[in-house]
């Protein structure tokens, strides 16, 4: 079928692609939220903390579409 592992290697421990994927998510929605706040976009969203939420499912959609395929 597919030839590449579905979890990753760190010497003798095996994680899943999941924590990788859920990190980047979380830096890309950070760096989303602080771009927003420096150009006053922010002030227009009405649930700060599900719009978080909504860029981090939207980035590890993304992630999972074009890159790691969790």
């Amino acid at each position: 079928m597919n030839d590449v592992p579905h979890e990753l290697a760190l010497g003798d421990v095996y994680l899943s692609p999941l924590l990788p994927v859920f990190s980047l998510a979380l830096l890309g929605a950070w760096m989303t939220a602080l771009i927003l706040n420096k150009l006053r976009l922010s002030r227009y969203i009405m649930l700060p903390s599900t719009t978080f939420l909504a860029f981090m499912v939207l980035y590890i959609l993304l992630m999972n579409t074009f890159w790691i395929r969790i």
